[in-house]
């Protein structure tokens, strides 16, 4: 991942949709887990399905929202970049991703040491964040509507395909530790490999060694030419 980093790549649209995506998904995790087996001698279960209802909403408001702006919104830059194009075009596989996917898997299983080259997201991430992701939030959604029981009737279908209420219940349940796993996967590869991101996505703010004319004033860049001459004087 190149050193230079700007706030052009993740505007304030995304950052806000990340951070209640993040907060909506950990209320999910927390409440569903309760859900499933509740905390003998706490009589709490309706506070906590009230709860897991509105994250859900949340989390399906801001998915279908998130979506919404990839397409129509004013976008964000590639790495290093303070041009901005259309966010889908961010997460599209292209013929590029399908010739070096393999090459990634081998980076990450780390039989391969160099980084494959990418203007920003991997083909991984593209798969992960721009397919896997959605649908599985369309599966999350159909098994959770088909367990609540405002909607269970009009999701009787959903629930006699899956073969029954415990069916359903248990891919729910599994559904949800396999978000949790991408979740855990995600954040391992920011820290490990996209540290720098970090600051940018969750708080707008790039350390000045890493920052960008165009994005930041020249004189807060360090090597450029208004920067030279300020540290000079």
């Amino acid at each position: 991942m190149s050193g230079k980093v700007t706030r052009f790549e993740h505007p304030w649209p995304a950052v806000v949709l990340h951070y209640t995506h993040l907060i909506s998904f950990f209320a999910l995790i927390v409440t569903g887990l309760y859900i499933h087996s509740p905390v003998p001698g706490f009589s709490t279960m309706g506070t906590m399905k009230t709860i897991h209802t509105l994250s859900m909403e949340v989390f399906i408001l801001t998915t279908v929202i998130r979506i919404y702006w990839a397409f129509f919104g004013r976008g964000s830059a590639y790495v290093g970049s303070v041009v901005k194009v259309r966010d889908y075009k961010q997460f599209a596989m292209g013929r590029y991703d399908w010739r070096t996917i393999g090459e990634w898997v081998k980076y990450y299983l780390f039989i391969r040491k160099t980084r494959p080259y990418t203007p920003k997201y991997n083909p991984l991430q593209k798969l992960t964040y721009g397919y896997v992701f959605p649908l599985g939030v369309v599966w999350m959604a159909l098994t959770g509507f088909a367990l609540y029981v405002p909607t269970e009737h009009a999701f009787m279908w959903f629930t006699d395909l899956m073969g029954g209420p415990n069916s359903v219940r248990l891919w729910h349940f599994w559904g949800m530790w396999i978000f949790l796993a991408v979740f855990l996967i995600h954040l391992y590869l920011v820290f490990a490999e996209d540290i720098v991101q970090f600051p940018s996505m969750f708080l707008r703010y790039i350390p000045r060694k890493h920052r960008v004319v165009g994005d930041y004033p020249a004189s807060d860049v360090p090597g450029s030419a208004a920067s030279a001459g300020t540290e000079a004087k």
